[in-house]
């Protein structure tokens, strides 16, 4: 083939442009998403608030153990690494929805994408609680008098069945938590999607 042949053929390739969205259906996007920034600036708040009063609590509290007073302080600063962890990638998701231009549908996809993450480290957000759940059901049996006499099979039935509850009621908490918050919105924002993609 020769260049002048390949420049032909070339210039007759269309080159796709990604096609725009119209300014009514970016409109509709943009309501479900100022609901999920309006809830992202109440989580965030109300977990710092939160985190504050039980520190707070904790260290003004006059306790009778002061062993029990430190393994709480420690556990809930732990608690409070991998929190703001997860808050660090929230914050990022929260500057992207705020940043993101949804002229095209590359950049709708890109939303969806986001979401899936941010659903992600939901998931992985209440499953790095479970070891604190079980430390703290740990330190309730330890220093909880009627709980401390426990011993043998009836102990070992007694705190399975208590971490099983506090972990099952985490889980369908958190579940109805995004849902709630997020879950709606988003998949409003899908469908909005779904119909111009």
């Amino acid at each position: 083939m020769e260049i002048d042949q390949l420049k032909n053929i070339w210039d007759k390739d269309e080159v796709s442009e990604t096609p725009e969205i119209a300014m009514e259906k970016q409109k509709e996007i943009h309501l479900p998403l100022e609901r999920i920034r309006k809830n992202m600036r109440f989580e965030f708040w109300s977990t710092a608030v939160l985190f504050l009063l039980i520190i707070i609590f904790f260290l003004f509290k006059d306790m009778y153990i002061f062993k029990f007073k430190v393994y709480v302080i420690t556990l809930v600063s732990a608690q409070m690494l991998v929190t703001s962890f997860y808050f660090f990638k929230f914050f990022n998701l929260y500057k992207n929805l705020t940043a993101v231009d949804f002229n095209t549908a590359d950049s709708l996809r890109d939303l969806r994408h986001q979401f899936e993450l941010n659903e992600q480290y939901y998931l992985s957000f209440y499953i790095s609680f479970v070891p604190f759940v079980i430390c703290e059901m740990l330190l309730i049996f330890e220093f909880t008098p009627n709980l401390k006499s426990i011993e043998g099979i009836e102990f070992i039935l007694t705190f399975l069945g208590l971490s099983i509850f506090t972990l099952g009621l985490l889980y369908f908490v958190g579940k109805w938590w995004f849902k709630r918050y997020y879950g709606k919105y988003i998949s409003q924002i899908k469908a909005i999607s779904d119909n111009l993609i």
